[in-house]
């Protein structure tokens, strides 16, 4: 899955500053359905190997367009709000298929869920061809209005739909670009730990049955996800419209999440579950949900594309090395849960270091939108002008 997945990433987000966001996510959802539905019909591990790989061609096609269609339609503050929301949509099917496979697999066979899954790809491709626009001013279902409201939290500037590869180059010339760039090969990399160590430690270690995890976890993903929903609404309203500490917060509560873990393994297995797979997760709607904010302002909307198919593939580079190389940090010498501790030791110190580009990175102030789509001044904007 991930050498299909990790190449797809960069190019997806060239493609998508180059040829527009919405033919990259036709293309994706296209290729994820017909792949899940023919999981249905494997009979042998090479070809679910075969099929795993083509997979994550498809699926490198989501990340970097989605995110550079939302910074061409979303603002200023809307921008964080529209990621975060979207952020949480895709830890939505952590809950939702569990809850719709499970029965399924039980009542019937487990490729019968495959099937059903893969279905829900139709409605997803009918929506993104009839009600998406690659930038609001070819949308022909909403008001000049609403497109002049949109245009107003841009100052102006029509976003375009497509940049010539001199432009993009253009764009990310700038010292900060790089170490945000650096910052996102960390940030959230440590997650991948929690969705392999997280069940590893909770069934085998800690004894808990499996039906159990099954049930436990979507209700653990609730947590970021509800984060993430509310994520624009933190940004408005607290550091005067800042990134900065919002970049800062995400690996923050990562470091936080897995250092409690490790130093109370003994701890109850649903606090211990709780920290490592929603504190820890905390990550993903903080960092993410606002580092597309800060691409757009430190350079311009329409390279976002290109930019979060080099933060994604950094941040699979980084995931994949220290997933690899995880089980030699288990202690089969502790007993339960503590087995796992060095590793999230080394997680949370992971999660640290990805502060450190941070700090050192400029400033993005963001926008305050009306509802008329005009900008209230920021902080700094108040301040020079009195």
């Amino acid at each position: 899955y991930l050498l299909g997945y990790f190449p797809m990433l960069l190019l997806a987000g060239l493609l998508a500053d180059r040829f527009g966001p919405k033919l990259m996510l036709i293309i994706c959802v296209i290729g994820v359905t017909v792949m899940s539905a023919s999981t249905a019909m494997v009979q042998t591990y090479d070809e679910l190997y075969w099929r795993n790989l083509v997979f994550g061609v498809f699926f490198g096609f989501l990340w970097a367009p989605s995110q550079r269609l939302l910074s061409t339609w979303f603002p200023g503050t809307m921008s964080p709000k529209a990621t975060a929301v979207w952020m949480s949509s895709t830890l939505l099917p952590g809950i939702v298929a569990p809850l719709i496979a499970y029965p399924l697999a039980i009542v019937f066979d487990w490729r019968t869920s495959f099937l059903v899954i893969a279905a829900l790809g139709i409605p997803a491709v009918l929506l993104l061809m009839f009600f998406v626009s690659d930038v609001p001013q070819k949308m022909k279902r909403i008001s000049d209005e609403e497109k002049s409201a949109i245009l107003a939290g841009f100052a102006g500037e029509k976003p375009k739909s497509r940049l010539k590869v001199g432009e993009v180059l253009r764009a990310l010339a700038k010292p900060s670009i790089i170490t945000m760039a650096i910052a996102t090969a960390f940030a959230t990399s440590p997650t991948w730990l929690s969705g392999t160590w997280m069940p590893y430690g909770l069934i085998p270690l800690a004894g808990v049955d499996p039906a159990t995890v099954a049930w436990a976890s979507p209700l653990i993903v609730l947590v970021p996800v509800g984060v993430g929903l509310l994520h624009g609404k933190l940004v408005e309203r607290f550091f005067h419209s800042r990134t900065k500490p919002w970049l800062i917060i995400g690996p923050l509560c990562g470091a936080i999440g897995f250092g409690f873990a490790a130093l109370f393994p003994g701890s109850p297995w649903f606090l211990w579950a709780f920290m490592v797979g929603a504190i820890a997760f905390l990550c993903d709607p903080f960092f993410w949900g606002t580092v597309n904010s800060y691409w757009a302002g430190m350079a311009r909307p329409e390279v976002t594309g290109t930019l979060n198919g080099i933060a994604a593939c950094l941040q699979v580079a980084v995931g994949w090395f220290i997933l690899s190389n995880s089980g030699a940090w288990l202690d089969p010498s502790a007993e339960g849960l503590a087995q796992i501790s060095p590793i999230l030791w080394i997680g949370a110190g992971i999660f640290a270091f990805a502060i450190l580009p941070v700090l050192i990175s400029k400033e993005v102030f963001l926008n305050k939108i009306k509802r008329d789509g005009t900008a209230l001044p920021t902080a700094v904007e108040e301040r020079t002008v009195a």
